[in-house]
């Protein structure tokens, strides 16, 4: 038997945190600016840290804000490896900065029931849902419910 290693074989996942997938558009800006903006599309995103596919490398250690469609995130750049289509990048969020006037809504059905299909949501969302449910007892008590609903027949 041999002890090549697969390279299209999945590689396993020990992150702490689960990942949830998106396809949201971005432009990112190395700090402290000003910087060519580089074009890039989310892929997943996590409690502290966002995948984002770029065409251009960056450096490790790197201070970038990210501006999205419902946002703004600040973060620093963990990795950047070759990928099919150009190169993946670990961005850790340190800041985000929502939409203004969005902080104290409580969070709508449809995108309290797409979050917790794991699907559905853009980075922007996800990160709003994920800082108000951290903030409003009545909201993770919806989310539970939604959870634990049992299958109808």
């Amino acid at each position: 038997m041999s002890n090549q290693v697969n390279p299209t074989a999945p590689i396993a996942e020990y992150r702490r945190e689960a990942r949830y997938p998106t396809q949201d558009p971005a432009e990112l800006e190395i700090l402290p600016g000003p910087s060519v903006p580089i074009s890039g599309t989310v892929l997943d995103v996590s409690r502290s840290g966002l995948r984002v596919a770029l065409s251009t490398r960056i450096s490790r250690g790197e201070q970038v804000q990210l501006k999205l469609l419902r946002s703004v995130i600040f973060g620093e750049v963990r990795y950047c490896r070759a990928a099919p289509a150009g190169f993946h990048a670990g961005v850790k969020i340190q800041d985000v900065v929502p939409a203004p006037g969005r902080q104290n809504d409580h969070i709508a059905g449809d995108p309290l029931v797409l979050y917790a299909a794991g699907k559905g949501l853009s980075v922007g969302e996800v990160i709003e849902v994920r800082q108000h449910l951290a903030q409003c007892e009545t909201c993770r008590a919806r989310l539970a419910a939604l959870v634990h609903r049992p299958e109808s027949s």
